[in-house]
């Protein structure tokens, strides 16, 4: 009896299991949204050859905006991979791993390393770069800030 009702169960499990193997699902159709950076970001970490440096130096007047023309400007300027305000692009919309900046002087286009991560539920960009000196490498964490 009990090896009876354990062998319908198995077999239930089994057929629910084979089941749901090929069900289609509904949202195949997904294509990963364009990632929108339009908007003022600030300083939440900085990093010189991956030691953190946040606290050496206050970064917290240091922003960015990323309009949604394309555009960027600084607020509070501190040392960044361009000094300049200018243009700015990603390489690719939905799955960006470089931004592009461009001065307004007309100077050839700057690439930096991006990582867009999302950290405790807040959207986050990371940009790498170089100042000049190679030996030195930069990396500013920025979270967008709240609007009121």
């Amino acid at each position: 009896m009990k090896k009876t009702i354990l062998l319908k169960s198995i077999l239930i499990l089994v057929a629910i299991t084979t089941f749901m193997g090929c069900y289609k699902a509904e949202d195949e159709d997904y294509t990963e949204p364009v990632k929108d950076i339009s908007g003022d970001w600030q300083v939440v970490e900085a990093y010189r050859n991956d030691e953190n440096i946040t606290d050496l130096m206050n970064f917290s007047q240091f922003m960015i905006n990323f309009s949604a023309d394309g555009s960027y400007s600084f607020q509070n300027y501190l040392p960044f991979i361009i000094s300049e305000e200018g243009t700015w692009s990603l390489n690719d919309p939905q799955y960006p791993n470089y931004i592009s900046f461009a001065g307004n002087s007309g100077q050839e286009a700057i690439q930096s390393q991006l990582a867009l991560p999302i950290t405790d539920g807040k959207r986050q960009i990371s940009i790498t770069f170089s100042p000049g000196c190679p030996g030195n490498s930069y990396t500013y964490v920025f979270e967008r800030v709240a609007t009121q």
